[in-house]
This record gives C-alpha cells, sequence and structure tokens, in this order.
C-alpha cells in the first residue's frame, strides 16, 4: 500500500485493550523500561499542564485555559477513574492502571479547583458581567454533561476499552487552544514562557515516532508506518505549541497587578 492509500483508505490492523497495557508493560517484558519511561513523561508533563495554570491564576488572578477546556477535562478524566478502576479490577490488579486511576482523581481535583478559581477571579471575563452565580454553574454542569455523554460515546463507538485512542486528544487540544486563545486576548497575564515551553514538550513526548506513551503500549496501532495520521497530527500540535512561544515573546511585559 502506497503513502496515498495509506492516508486515504487504511486504517491501523491493530487495537488497544487492557492486555496491551499488560504486554509492554509489565517488568522484564521487552522495552519495558523505555515504555515506562515515556508513561513517566507523559504523567510528568500533565501534571505541569495543571500545576503552572493553577500558579498562575493565583498570581495573576486570570488563567490560560479557556472555560470549556477545564469542563473537557473534567470530563475526561473523571471518567478515566472508572475507565481504569475497571482495567485493574479485570486485568490482575495490574499496577499501573490503579495508577493511572489515582492520577486521573488528582487530575479531577485539579480540574475542580481552576473551575472553582475561574468563578472567582474570571466570571466577568468569561461570562456578562452581572450573570448570576446560578447561570455560572449551569453552564459549567451543562458542558461537563455533554462531554461526559459525548466522550463515552466516542470510546464506544471507537471500541476503546482503555480510552487510549481518544485520549491522545486531550493532548491535541493543551498544545494548541492555549496558543490560539492568548493570541486572541492579546496580552501576557495568565499565561508565562515556562508554561508555553512545557506544551512544546508535551508534544515531542507524545508524538515523537520513536519513544512515545501510546506508541510504547501498542505500536501496532500507533506506529509511523501503521498511523501516519497520528504523526502528522503531532506535526501541526508542535507547530501550534511553538507559535504559542512566539506569540507570547512577542507581547508586552505583564502589568503589575
Amino acid at each position: 500500500m502506497n503513502i496515498f492509500e495509506k492516508l486515504t483508505t487504511g486504517y491501523p490492523s491493530g487495537d488497544v485493550t487492557g492486555q496491551s497495557f499488560v504486554d509492554h508493560l509489565s517488568i522484564g517484558a521487552p522495552g519495558w523500561v523505555s515504555a515506562w519511561i515515556a508513561v513517566a513523561l507523559a504523567v510528568i508533563f500533565g501534571l505541569l499542564v495543571y500545576i503552572i495554570p493553577i500558579y498562575l491564576t493565583e498570581k495573576d488572578k486570570l488563567g490560560p485555559y479557556p472555560l470549556w477546556l477545564h469542563t473537557f477535562y473534567w470530563a475526561a478524566d473523571f471518567m478515566g477513574i472508572w475507565v481504569f478502576l475497571a482495567a485493574w479490577k479485570n486485568y490482575d490488579h495490574f499496577l499501573l492502571f490503579l495508577l493511572l486511576a489515582i492520577g486521573e482523581a488528582v487530575w479531577v481535583c485539579m480540574e475542580t479547583y481552576c473551575l472553582q478559581r475561574a468563578l472567582t477571579y474570571e466570571k466577568d471575563v468569561i461570562w456578562k458581567p452581572g450573570t448570576s452565580f446560578k447561570s455560572h454553574m449551569t453552564e459549567i454542569i451543562t458542558q461537563i454533561v455533554i462531554f461526559y455523554v459525548g466522550l463515552n460515546f466516542l470510546r464506544f463507538e471507537l471500541h476503546d476499552e482503555t480510552m487510549w485512542k481518544f485520549w491522545i486528544f486531550t493532548q491535541v487540544l493543551i498544545t494548541i487552544v492555549p496558543g490560539l486563545v492568548l493570541e486572541k486576548r492579546g496580552y501576557r497575564r495568565g499565561n508565562n514562557k515556562i508554561l508555553h515551553i512545557v506544551f512544546i514538550c508535551v508534544a515531542l513526548v507524545s508524538f515523537n515516532p520513536w519513544c512515545n506513551m501510546w506508541l510504547c503500549i501498542e505500536p501496532s496501532f500507533f506506529s509511523l508506518s501503521e498511523n501516519p495520521w497520528y504523526y502528522i497530527m503531532g506535526l501541526i500540535c508542535l507547530y501550534f505549541s511553538v507559535r504559542g512561544l512566539i506569540v507570547y515573546n512577542k507581547l508586552p511585559e505583564k502589568e503589575t497587578i
């Protein structure tokens, strides 16, 4: 199959199941060390893309993400808790599934905190001034419900037992959206250079064709030869993450609050 056919009519031959995690991340399995390193890097940068915004929100009284990105991640990570707990139960209590479930719970807590701070600091930015608290909460809950149902629907449509196919879109959004939001705002407040460097690292860690977490866990689905669109998407994510840093550097220095 030539590259044109692969890009237009080809599909990966493999699939991603809980057994994929067990087979490639069990101690002693071929390549298990590099696979665990890839997982660790993805988790570390995944934590940083929330820890840094929490710091920025407290410092600048404004965060770098739009409201819908918080509600999307809240829904996705809340779903992840139950997906990975189920996998932990169904695959002989494989340790990584429990760690991922705990990690998802931590992310949900951080996202809940960010939503609370958005209600505190950003309400006049997100909503028309004077809008009631009830309206704010109604919109947040509505978005979460829509994303939660939509993502579960997508997981079932993709036969995505471990939500691994759709979960890469969390990396897609975090590397593309903040830079576009920053450009639209036109000021540095709520952002910093370190955060945009982290976005670049997320793109590199998630989409490099040699040792990314998705490739290590299921190479038959995420290899360059089987899934070229994955790496094309990665180039787009890298471009926008670098562009976001360039946009940040071009903006005026922050005003003292």
